[in-house]
């Protein structure tokens, strides 16, 4: 579960990392910027969340 946390974190955080430069350069609008934002926060939560499972894991 861990693990698929982590890589369904990584590839959100990609996508929406791409979207936000791709916005940043093309002048979209505001509202799609401000939504690759935060689902790049959530994907980083993900990730952090896996990484918490993992080390509950081995102790």
């Amino acid at each position: 579960m861990s693990k698929f946390l982590y890589i369904f974190g990584l590839l959100v955080f990609i996508a929406s990392l791409i979207v936000f430069i791709v916005n940043f350069f093309g002048g979209f609008s505001g509202m799609i910027m401000v939504m690759a934002l935060f689902f790049m926060l959530n994907a980083s939560i993900a990730m952090g969340v896996s990484e918490i499972l993992t080390d509950m894991k081995r102790d």
